[in-house]
């Protein structure tokens, strides 16, 4: 009958380990791995994953901040850190590698790791900003009416902003009319209005 002292929780979950080492690199793969899996899971549900490590830790970030930069020394970059560091040991001990090979292909595929996460949120930080444009950063820019501008009211203009074509509500500086074609330019903003003037 088998009983309770027979069971082996660490050769269930990492195999029959030959050494110390194969064992770090083993949990330090799984551990990664299910933090990073889950850690994705929890983004592509949207912002929960930050209500869950504020309320866990009492810590205060933006997962998702688009200001454009990357520590290395992030919760994703750790995380993938481990994940190759553990995975890269693994097959290195298991190819017949000595254990000093093992430890430096294991940290040279977990710095390569932690500066590819890196460079990957960089572009979805540059795509999320990408998208966004102040009116504001229309104060100074020159463009054409659109929608005549009628005496005291709103109509619209065109201008390039962004890199891109945009149309805009505006309203004349001095309160006269500005006919469909004609020169403008911005010198003021009202919420999503803009002040635009004759040039």
């Amino acid at each position: 009958m088998v009983s309770l002292s027979d069971f082996d929780l660490i050769a269930l979950v990492f195999g029959e380990s030959s050494s110390t080492l194969e064992l770090i690199f083993s949990a330090s793969a799984l551990i990664g791995g299910v933090l990073f899996l889950l850690w994705f899971c929890l983004m592509l549900l949207g912002g929960v994953a930050e209500g869950v490590f504020e309320g866990l830790f009492g810590l205060e970030f933006d997962a998702m901040s688009s200001d454009g930069s990357f520590d290395a020394m992030t919760f994703q970059g750790v995380m993938a850190f481990m994940m190759f560091f553990g995975l890269a040991g693994l097959y290195t001990l298991n190819s017949d590698g000595s254990d000093s090979l093992a430890i430096a292909a294991g940290g040279i595929a977990g710095a390569a790791s932690m500066y590819g996460t890196g460079k990957i949120f960089q572009v979805f930080f540059a795509l999320e900003a990408s998208g966004n444009i102040e009116i504001s950063e229309a104060v100074g820019v020159k463009g054409t009416v659109y929608l005549r501008i009628p005496e005291g009211g709103v109509g619209q203009v065109q201008l390039e902003l962004g890199g891109a074509l945009k149309t805009y509500n505006a309203k004349s500086e001095d309160g006269q009319g500005i006919a469909t074609g004609d020169f403008i330019e911005v010198v003021d903003t009202i919420t999503s209005t803009l002040v635009v003037k004759r040039v």
